[in-house]
């Protein structure tokens, strides 16, 4: 009887380093918001603080993944909801007009991820969870 641990072990370990190369850091996220979407300097700042929280928890999770200290399937569930605390933390220092615009590039990056478009077009901009920000070489 054949051993499917090794061919598992491949997997995990080849996947696992796609999830840290699409971190983002702090400064990039929070410098493509202000651009995007005119921050003034006090969101910013509270802003800042809130993804800086967020690429916390996300490297936190992704160490988990790397040692094997989270079940498997358990991993989609952390990062929705890794997400969802950074998407109401943000929310509450925008502007309704800001929070509309950003709500609207968040729906178009989650459109293309799911219509499987290039990962390279901007999708995901704010966020760190994974998507394929470097070039390709």
């Amino acid at each position: 009887m054949k051993s499917i641990y090794g061919p598992l072990m491949v997997l995990m370990i080849t996947a696992a380093p796609v999830f840290a190369q699409e971190q983002q850091s702090t400064n990039d996220i929070v410098t493509k918001m202000q651009h995007d979407l005119n921050l003034s300097d006090d969101q910013v700042t509270n802003i800042s603080q809130v993804v800086d929280r967020y690429v916390v928890a996300s490297k936190d999770l992704q160490k988990s993944i790397d040692d094997g200290t989270i079940n498997p399937s358990a991993i989609d569930s952390q990062k929705q909801q890794i997400k969802a605390v950074e998407e109401q933390g943000i929310a509450q220092y925008l502007r309704p007009d800001q929070l509309t615009q950003w709500n609207n590039i968040q729906g178009q990056m989650g459109q293309q991820k799911d219509e499987g478009g290039d990962s390279n077009a901007g999708a995901d901009d704010y966020s760190n969870l994974p998507k394929n920000n470097s070039p390709q070489n």
